[in-house]
């Protein structure tokens, strides 16, 4: 590659675009000589010298094709049934690549692409590439990295701590936008991690002990875990291990937020997390309100799941009270098996108990449980039946990675942990009070 003044020096710098796009119109990427159009029309767009282009019709579908560059190469590889395309350019030039690029997605009607722009160059110092997320139909890219804010209005001290110093290493933006619900942003550093309105929602360093100690205790008490009912767990992780039991023939999850339902289905990160379990035929996705979904007429559910955010507000406050469990009841099969997170029992334990006795004044029997998650610390469940719960807990029948095959231990809670439980109250709608008990402890 030459220089403008046709010198033999070559710039090594580069600008490097790998792009997935997702929801592409089957018909254009199984066209050849459409394909071949349209990149030849982007490189011309981008005043660039073609030396020579090779394409290829696969069959029974996908074509893949390469334009050689003067200053490197443009090629695509598509796969129709999956409506989705990878393009890469790469380039020493100075161009402005992204309108271009752009306007080639819009041809290929993609809905959604990840970009990955790589610095390239032997003088370069290394970062990590800068990975973008782009709704094509709105136009609406992730924020930089540089622009994100730790706002001290929102989540709390320990997590707002944490993302400061996460942002100030390396690491990759892997999405970063907002829902009329929360803020969203999916981090890569040595880990996966999850924030919404920044605060921590899951590593994926240790996730499994929250999702398996969540899933797994009501399921094994189930006496047949056919049809389950998730509600909140938009990020799909906790769908991903119920899938693990092979007599589950239907699961319900039930989330307000669409924008966190669309990135588990589809964001590639969360799609490796989650184990693309949102697409799985046996689960029905439901973008809506908790409480709007359970007033409904509905079939019974022989386990319930509610993995709720925690009561930081009066509106989620609303989501823990004695009718909402109260409904949940109607919904749950006579011999089914309710389980909810309840925060932490050794940094919150009036919280944990509160939440336990609220289910309590419902109708149920609770019974209350703890996992050591490295992120968070000791955290808390409470097991609800309309029956006594045996003081036996089944072992875990499917596979696992984060809890021991028995899990007697996880129901052994401290003296100084039960020495609390006295001090709980019941939230109700006309008596919300769980987030001033949040407040209390939490944000002490």
């Amino acid at each position: 590659m030459e220089s403008e003044e046709g010198s033999d020096s070559v710039d090594t710098k580069g600008q490097h675009f790998v792009i997935d796009a997702f929801q592409c119109q089957a018909d254009i990427l199984n066209q050849e000589d459409v394909l071949k159009e349209f990149l030849i029309k982007a490189v011309e767009d981008l005043g660039m010298e073609i030396l020579s282009t090779y394409f290829h019709s696969f069959s029974p579908q996908g074509v893949t094709g390469v334009i050689v560059l003067s200053t490197s190469h443009l090629s695509i590889h598509t796969w129709p049934e999956h409506g989705y395309a990878a393009l890469d350019l790469y380039t020493c030039g100075d161009q402005k690549l992204w309108p271009v690029l752009r306007e080639l997605l819009l041809k290929l009607e993609a809905k959604r692409a990840s970009v990955h722009e790589i610095v390239r160059g032997h003088d370069i110092v290394h970062r990590p590439s800068s990975i973008k997320e782009l709704d094509i139909l709105s136009d609406t890219l992730v924020k930089e990295k540089s622009d994100i804010r730790v706002k001290n209005d929102i989540g709390n001290e320990w997590d707002r701590a944490y993302l400061k110093a996460t942002l100030k290493g390396n690491h990759n933006i892997l999405y970063h936008g907002s829902s009329p619900f929360q803020e969203l942003l999916l981090i890569e550093t040595t880990d996966i991690r999850l924030y919404l309105n920044q605060e921590l929602q899951f590593s994926s360093l240790d996730e499994r002990y929250y999702h398996e100690a969540l899933v797994f205790p009501a399921m094994e008490l189930a006496a047949s875990p056919k049809r389950v009912l998730v509600l909140g767990g938009g990020d799909g992780l906790a769908v991903r291990e119920i899938l693990k039991y092979p007599n589950v023939e239907h699961v319900d999850l039930v989330d307000i937020d669409p924008k966190m339902v669309q990135l588990a289905k589809m964001h590639p990160a969360l799609l490796v997390q989650n184990e693309r379990s949102f697409l799985d035929e046996k689960v029905t996705v439901h973008v809506e309100d908790a409480k709007g979904y359970i007033s409904g007429k509905l079939e019974p559910y022989d386990v319930i799941i509610i993995d709720f955010p925690d009561p930081s507000d009066s509106i989620i406050s609303s989501l823990y009270t004695k009718e909402l469990f109260s409904k949940v009841a109607l919904l749950l099969a006579e011999d089914g098996v309710l389980v909810c997170q309840s925060n932490s029992p050794e940094e919150a334990p009036r919280l944990f108990w509160s939440i336990g006795k609220t289910i309590e004044a419902a109708g149920f029997y609770t019974r209350g449980y703890k996992i050591l998650v490295p992120s968070f610390g000791l955290w808390g469940f409470h097991l609800a039946t309309k029956k006594e719960i045996s003081e036996e807990i089944p072992e875990i029948s499917v596979p696992h990675e984060a809890l021991p095959k028995n899990m007697t231990h996880l129901f052994n809670l401290s003296p100084t942990i039960l020495s609390e439980r006295k001090h709980a109250i019941v939230n109700e709608v006309s008596n919300l009070r769980l987030h001033k008990v949040y407040e209390e402890e939490i944000q002490k």
